[in-house]
């Protein structure tokens, strides 16, 4: 199985500010909010989990792949909690998602649960690039 995601944008910092002396203003001193960072790592792990194939790397791949995503959500959540709860709730969802058709798939393989599996990938990648839109603008 190999589900290749495109488009997953993540929020960056753009061009520092300088005063007339050359040096950074308070706001850019500071840097983006933590929950840009843990953003952009959430669309990567979400990619690369995209990217497992399982039949040539077999479940072990996946299972890595989902533990990773899964640290990176929960970042997600420590950062945007307060500021983001709905659209935190609804990447939760997209995970808990992923998580359920996986275990199927590790429990009875078939192209219907692989698919199962793909399928609920795509949801969570549109998910974090929704978030990811969402949040662009602390960033």
């Amino acid at each position: 199985m190999a589900v290749v995601l495109g488009g997953l944008a993540g929020c960056s910092s753009g061009d520092s500010d300088t005063t007339s002396a050359g040096a950074s203003t308070t706001a850019e001193a500071s840097g983006p909010p933590a929950v840009c960072s843990s953003t952009e790592d959430l669309q990567a792990s979400v990619a690369d989990l995209a990217d497992v194939r399982v039949v040539e790397n077999g479940t072990a791949a996946l299972q890595t792949s989902l533990a990773t995503v899964k640290t990176d959500l929960q970042r997600v959540v420590d950062d945007a909690t307060s500021q983001y709860s709905s659209q935190v709730q609804q990447l939760r969802s997209g995970f808990d998602a992923v998580q359920t058709a996986a275990s199927a798939a590790l429990t009875t393989p078939s192209a219907n649960t692989l698919g199962a599996v793909a399928s609920s990938i795509t949801a969570l990648a549109d998910d974090a690039d929704v978030f990811a839109d969402d949040v662009s603008s602390t960033c």
